[in-house]
């Protein structure tokens, strides 16, 4: 079952949902972009992009072949210009705890979607428990799929957050898990395949 706006803000009220709002934000500015069923979130200012080093090979087994990101930072309001089949990492401004019986799903705003413009690649599903012992930022996989480059700025409304009721709580949550890896998050993360468990 998908969360309505009231249920949403009552989670948050009550600290259910846990939201901590990042640099620059109220929780009243982030309460007020919970609309229909989801809430709106903004662009962090933390940026990972990924070097072109020619003949290299991505190996997601092999921590030292997987680096070749190159992390960047922009004020709010700055331009961040994604040229045309670019990839990069970002991360929202808020950081959330989601309980134990409710998931989460990063969706597209349609205004940017329809630029070409892609918020999360493959990876949109939030488990339960994400962030229990340290509210996390959330990663976003960021493409331009347009053949012109296309702005964005650090403040933008830049995805959808939706909830999802879980019939009962996880009996494995997030934080619990062997390969939990992304927890406690606070900027963007890149790939930890290599990491076993």
């Amino acid at each position: 079952m998908i969360l309505s706006d009231a249920t949403i803000k009552s989670k948050i009220s009550s600290g259910e949902i846990k939201l901590i709002p990042g640099e620059g934000q109220s929780l009243e500015k982030i309460t007020n972009n919970i609309v229909c069923a989801s809430m709106d979130l903004e662009l962090g200012n933390e940026f990972r992009f990924f070097k072109y080093v020619p003949n290299h090979v991505l190996n997601p087994f092999d921590q030292d072949s997987k680096d070749i990101t190159e992390s960047m930072r922009f004020e709010d309001n700055e331009d961040v210009i994604i040229e045309p089949w670019a990839f990069l990492l970002a991360a929202t401004k808020e950081r959330f705890w989601i309980p134990a019986d409710i998931v989460a799903r990063v969706e597209w705003r349609s205004s940017l979607g329809r630029l070409g413009l892609i918020i999360h690649v493959t990876a949109w599903f939030i488990d339960p428990w994400f962030g229990r012992d340290n509210p996390s930022t959330i990663t976003l996989e960021i493409s331009n799929i347009n053949h012109v480059p296309i702005i964005i700025r650090p403040g933008m409304r830049i995805c959808q957050l939706a909830f999802d009721q879980m019939d009962r709580p996880a009996e494995i949550p997030y934080n619990v898990k062997k390969n939990a890896k992304y927890n406690w998050q606070q900027a963007p993360q890149a790939s930890k395949l290599f990491i076993s468990g």
